[in-house]
């Protein structure tokens, strides 16, 4: 009843959501005011206004080159639109105002695509006089194309960029006191006219006011110097009000500026070219394919071993084999839709452009859809479920037109409520799709608790359950594309006239295209977090065909299959996507053997300093030959008396006993009793531990658990304590941090990308846990803090081969840095957490856990392990202040 009730109330918010949307892209109607002529600027010009324009281009530590402007108009009080600068900013006697000082182009609409602000212009007013302070802001992210920001252009070619200053027309009489250019490293390769002066390395300077007043006194003829200043008050006051634009044309200089920049920033600014762009998806194609394929090779391996294999087995055999394919088509289907579409926008005219868009993208949004469920086989309640999704995506493009709607969507309110319900429920079948399949995957391989109402049977995908959270989830995606959109209609429609007939119309034709666009760009974001039914479907793997011998996957008793499954999961789940580079993915699919490698690496050079390694006194055997059944329960209770024998021996240095203290000889004869080791496992007789292995260490080292399996789960849930604010960190500096809160408030999925950035870094951090506690028994060190080292150094390496190649192009490395310490943090804490979990027997005797892990630890290991934790904050800290902002760049509406 519960889940009812919420699913009602998310299908009613949707139906207001899309009623408020129909509101919003409704025509405004006019004011009783009529707008302005196109050239009612230039009718009243700014013959004393004082003028100074600037743009800078920043090339370092980012992906694209960023651009700044600024303008500076100081207008005097008896413009005749001056007084309108102070009024608010949707006034529409503002618009027109603010339009005449900063838009070339008059016209009621105007359409800025790339042109981006962090707040309106500062206006002030002072003496008379009216300041207006104008900062914009883009990035050369397009090839071949104009980007006009503030009264600049700028023009990306192959191998130069051209800087073009555009006067707005009540500025061609103007006073131009001062226009910069700051090209960046290497400078201007030419410029026109011949700039004036330079400043710092390479900005060019123009000083037009200047060159006026020296043309003017090169031309005075001597006697007119020598005129009295009544007289040349008395002109000034005649000439005054009555010059004009054309009077004073040709002042301002029509700066062109060209530049060739460096390689790596000429490179990034063609990534949206279409061979760039299908260099990218081919680098998305060979990281999926190459996870795929190590997926198939570890099934046949599996299949090679001797004997039958259980029920369980087979059936994360049969998912892992079909998700290793299935992932392939589902990714080739998302990034073939990719490719078409910058392939009709190019070669193609508007009408196949509209077809394919409309029809290509739900089809092949509800293929995918189809794969998903038919991979999952769900309940028939969840089938019928998703039947009822898919009428009215189906119904919206059937050939025929079934809603009337299919010719037409970008036309009337009808179409946007159809094209957005669509949407809607294209999404929602997309997202029950991938629970439906992860729920596959989890319940075969045992990844989930049994059933609390029928004990014994596993739990069942119910719609009372997945129907509401669905319907939820899809509602909070669709409130924020509609906060996300109106955003960006805002800014690209910024100093347009809202009472214009052409306003209303273009915003609800802007919005029902995305609301289209928006099922091919739902269905790449989802898909986009396909790597975590790959980890789930490795993991039902692992569990189920685990062998009891092995005391890690990567020893040497380990199988094959068992090994390379391991390194696919670590590769998928924990190390993190490189050779993203100027805007290209084309290297990403290399970094999943560097994951492996360096963690296998990393693993086995260390193996034979570990604990477990090392001889016994005797036969010399590797002490995990001398570990079968009851080992561990030994070494605990071994590990007891060896504390406490040390606790008497403390007492007697220090004199606390009473009259009859113990002698030390019998307190070191049972110590050393305690290395004493039975004939178990593989050990003909009896031996002794190793002599630099105390047994407390040899019980540490053996976990908390009896199987690496078990280690390992206790590992991810332990890993997820301090993984919370680690995981709120990184969200943090991915999506809300500097540019990048910027880009998560443009994006249309970015709030809801927030929350998946979240749960990515707690994967991430869990998988990282599972991984330390599956290796803790190989591991070198007899402390946990030190057994998170090699593993944090696998993380490490492939991250550092990233910012190696983030240097080489020049890009940002700011959060490198960060990974690597979080990481760092995360299984230190997580290592210490399971050497404390591994002595959880002895909890009911100690006040608090705090006085456990002195116990086993004692006060010189805990000092030195707490000392290292501060370390790892502080060098956190360190780095986060050091570093500068991330450079990240928002997607343009065409990109979205």
């Amino acid at each position: 009843m519960l889940g009812n009730r919420v699913f009602a109330r998310a299908v009613w918010v949707l139906v207001a959501l899309l009623t408020g949307l129909c509101v919003l892209a409704a025509p405004s109607v006019a004011g009783a005011a009529e707008p302005p002529e196109a050239d009612e600027c230039r009718r009243a010009p700014l013959a004393h206004a004082r003028v100074s324009a600037s743009l800078a281009l920043q090339h370092d530590d980012r992906t694209y080159t960023k651009i700044i402007t600024k303008l500076v108009v100081d207008v005097p009080g008896d413009w005749p639109f001056a007084q309108d600068l102070l009024l608010s900013e949707e006034s529409r006697k503002y618009i027109r105002a603010m339009a005449c000082l900063t838009r070339s182009k008059q016209s009621k609409q105007q359409r800025h695509w790339e042109e981006w602000r962090t707040g309106d212009p500062v206006v002030t007013s002072r003496d008379g006089r009216i300041k207006v302070v104008d900062t914009a802001h883009s990035w050369v992210d397009q090839y071949r194309s104009d980007i006009e920001v503030g009264v600049w252009n700028v023009r990306a070619g192959a191998r130069r960029w051209l800087v073009r200053l555009q006067v707005p027309p009540a500025l061609v009489g103007a006073r131009w006191d001062k226009i910069t250019v700051e090209p960046g490293a290497p400078g201007a390769e030419s410029a026109e006219p011949r700039p004036d002066a330079g400043e710092g390395t390479t900005a060019l300077v123009w000083r037009p006011a200047r060159q006026d007043q020296s043309k003017a006194s090169e031309k005075r003829r001597p006697e007119e110097k020598q005129a009295s200043k009544a007289a040349r008050t008395a002109e000034t006051a005649r000439q005054g009000r009555g010059a004009t634009a054309e009077a004073r044309a040709g002042s301002v200089p029509l700066v062109v500026v060209s530049l060739r920049p460096s390689w790596q920033r000429s490179w990034a600014a063609q990534s949206d070219r279409l061979i760039a762009v299908g260099m990218g998806e081919a680098g998305e194609l060979l990281w999926m394919g190459a996870v795929s394929a190590l997926l198939l090779m570890a099934a046949r391996e599996y299949r090679r071993r001797p004997g039958t294999p259980t029920a369980d087995q087979r059936h994360t055999m049969r998912n892992l084999v079909a998700w290793a394919v299935l992932s392939v088509a589902l990714n080739v289907l998302t990034r073939t839709d990719e490719m078409i579409d910058r392939y009709v926008q190019r070669r193609a005219d508007g009408r196949w452009l509209s077809e394919w868009i409309f029809f290509g993208h739900y089809g092949l949004a509800l293929v995918v859809a189809a794969l998903l469920l038919a991979f999952s086989r769900p309940p028939r309640r969840v089938g019928l479920a998703a039947l009822l999704l898919v009428l009215v995506p189906l119904a919206n493009t059937a050939p025929t037109g079934v809603l009337g709607l299919s010719k037409t969507p970008f036309t009337s309110d009808a179409g946007l409520v159809v094209q957005s319900l669509s949407a809607c429920s294209v999404i929602a079948l997309t997202l029950l799709g991938f629970v439906a399949a992860a729920w596959r995957l989890a319940i075969d391989g045992h990844l989930l608790p049994e059933s609390r109402r029928f004990p014994g049977n596993d739990r069942v995908l119910r719609m009372r359950i997945a129907g509401p959270a669905v319907a939820v989830a899809t509602v909070v995606i669709a409130i924020c594309f509609a906060l996300a959109e109106e955003r960006t209609w805002q800014r690209i429609s910024w100093l347009s006239d809202p009472a214009d007939p052409e306003y209303g119309s273009d915003r609800r034709s802007v919005l029902v295209s995305n609301v289209v666009m928006s099922v091919s760009d739902g269905l790449d974001w989802i898909n986009g977090y396909h790597w975590l039914l790959t980890a789930v479907a490795a993991l039902a793997v692992l569990r189920t065909w685990r062998t009891s011998p092995s005391l890690s996957p990567l020893d040497e008793q380990a199988d094959r299959a068992e090994r390379l499954l391991f390194l696919t999961f670590y590769a998928a789940a924990v190390g993190l996507g490189g050779g993203w580079t100027l805007g290209i993915g084309l290297l990403n699919g290399l970094w999943i053997p560097l994951h492996m490698l360096a963690l296998y690496g990393a693993t086995t050079l260390f193996m034979r300093r570990s604990v477990l390694a090392q001889p016994l006194e005797v036969s010399r055997q590797p002490f995990f030959e001398g570990l079968g059944p009851g080992a561990r329960t030994q070494l605990l209770r071994k590990a007891r008396a060896y504390r406490e024998t040390h606790a008497n021996l403390r007492r007697l240095d220090q004199g606390l006993f009473g009259d009859e203290p113990p002698k030390r000889a019998d307190e070191e004869r049972d110590l050393s009793t305690l290395h004493d080791w039975p004939a178990i496992g593989s050990l003909a007789a009896p031996d002794r531990l190793p002599s630099q292995v105390s047994v407390v260490d040899a019980a540490l080292a053996l976990g908390p658990r009896d199987h690496w399996w078990a280690n390992g789960s206790r590992g991810a849930r332990l890993a997820l304590i301090p993984g919370l604010p680690t995981a709120v960190l990184t969200t943090w500096a991915w999506t809300i941090r500097g540019e990048a809160w910027e880009n998560t408030l443009s994006y249309q999925f970015g709030f809801p990308d927030v929350m998946l950035n979240f749960l990515f870094w707690m994967v991430t951090w869990a998988a990282a846990g599972f991984v330390l506690g599956a290796l803790w028994r190989v591991l070198p060190g007899r402390r946990g803090a030190v057994k998170a080292i090699p593993v944090t150094f696998a993380f490490a390496l492939s991250t550092a081969l990233d910012a190696m190649l983030a240097w080489f192009t020049n890009d940002s490395v700011a959060d490198l840095s960060l990974h690597i310490l979080a990481m760092l943090f995360v299984l230190t804490v997580t290592g210490i957490a399971l050497d404390l979990d591994t002595f959880r027997g002895e909890r009911r005797y100690w006040q608090s856990r705090l006085g456990l892990l002195l116990s086993v630890y004692q006060m010189r290991y805990y000092s030195l392990q707490l000392a290292y934790l501060i370390a790892q904050v502080i060098a956190i800290i360190t780095i986060w202040q050091f570093f500068a902002e991330p450079a990240v760049t928002p997607d343009g509406p065409g990109n979205q």
